[in-house]
């Protein structure tokens, strides 16, 4: 069994609308739902749990009503933690509660704030982790790099051949990656930034694919607006 856990318990403070960016409308759906759609098309994924504060449950779920596809592979919601990571982990640990752990084999987690994952990127990664513990698609850096230990002038020029920037969705082996979060209990989970980061300090093996530039992040206002304008000029 395969679950795809999404990610929409941010409150989204970097850009200016009143609700979290994940659940502004794009088109006419939730940006939430562009997110899941591609993972309720996916034969790789059995299974979808939502981390989202209990304020827009509801919501999603209306959302949801038209949308067979996803609602049919609906688990349910879990709790959002104190930031990323520690939301992913109470989605790991939901799973347990649930009594699916022994059944799970890998997870796939995903950003409700990205709406363009393709179903192909959802699918390689699932390929992937036949030979690895862990995936991530990841983009080659196209401009230069440089290091700073102070912000204020450069130390280091770093190989940009050698620099890859991380994307979601990231697919782990459950059982491996739930380990990995436990061992940084109860301090050092804090520190994350990036799903990955506890599969690499576990020494899982993570494998790395061709990422995608459509598939960014809505942060800010400015992002907002790129994805209204990529989903008006490319109408389901």
């Amino acid at each position: 069994m395969n679950i795809a856990i999404i990610l929409a318990g941010g409150t989204g403070s970097r850009a200016k609308s009143d609700i979290p960016k994940q659940f502004v409308e794009l088109s006419g759906k939730m940006m939430i739902i562009h997110s899941m759609e591609p993972f309720g098309k996916s034969m790789y994924v059995n299974n979808i749990l939502i981390v989202a504060d209990s304020t827009y449950r509801d919501q999603i779920e209306d959302a949801l009503f038209d949308e067979e596809s996803i609602s049919e592979k609906m688990l349910g919601f879990a709790e959002p933690g104190e930031n990323r990571q520690l939301s992913i982990y109470n989605a790991l640990k939901e799973i347990e509660k649930m009594g699916l752990g022994a059944m799970v084999d890998n997870v796939i987690i995903h950003d409700a704030a990205r709406p363009f994952v393709a179903v192909e990127t959802i699918e390689e990664c699932f390929k992937a982790l036949e030979k690895s513990e862990g995936v991530m698609p990841a983009l080659p850096m196209n401009d230069t790099v440089y290091f700073s230990r102070t912000g204020e002038k450069v130390d280091e020029l770093l190989k940009r051949e050698t620099i890859y920037a991380g994307q979601a969705p990231e697919a782990f082996n459950y059982a491996s990656y739930l380990a990995a979060n436990e061992a940084l209990l109860p301090d050092k989970i804090f520190l994350i930034k990036g799903s990955t980061e506890p599969a690499v300090l576990a020494g899982m093996k993570v494998a790395m694919i061709p990422g995608d530039q459509r598939n960014f992040k809505v942060t800010t206002d400015a992002d907002l607006e790129r994805a209204k304008e990529l989903i008006e000029r490319n109408p389901e």
